[in-house]
């Protein structure tokens, strides 16, 4: 069960550096500024775009499936806290709790495969291809 609070980073799109505001490598807008500005061919310049949209909008999601996943986290942990504590009453709270933990983090989950493959196909990105191939 571990391992599906993984799944977002082992499919690759989320770094750890990514989300981490305190390293330098974060950066909370993706693009760099307008192609012409590009003026020593850098070639991890971002122009401000529609690629460079839609790398922000992937850059946003993968920020708040980090944040979600933390979320379900606390959530089936306080579930399985109710649980163990062995009232009735709280027992009968954590299986209100569970499911509707386990639901919404299944939502997020497919919202996120969704997303990430619509701005794939949007983008031409060949690191956003790696869920479902370049074949669609």
């Amino acid at each position: 069960m571990a391992c599906l609070f993984l799944l977002p980073i082992l499919a690759g799109n989320v770094r750890a550096a990514d989300v981490d505001i305190t390293s330098p490598g974060f950066k909370l807008t993706v693009c760099d500024g307008p192609a012409e500005a590009n003026i020593t061919k850098d070639p991890n310049y971002v122009p401000c775009d529609f690629n460079g949209l839609m790398k922000q909008i992937q850059h946003f999601i993968d920020i708040a499936i980090v944040l979600g996943v933390l979320a379900a986290i606390v959530g089936f942990t306080w579930s399985g806290w109710l649980y163990i504590k062995g009232n009735p009453g709280d027992i009968k709270k954590a299986h209100e709790i569970f499911p509707k933990v386990f639901i919404g983090f299944i939502i997020m989950l497919s919202a996120w495969f969704i997303v990430y493959q619509i701005l794939a196909w949007l983008t031409d990105n060949p690191n956003l291809t790696k869920l479902l191939g370049n074949n669609l």
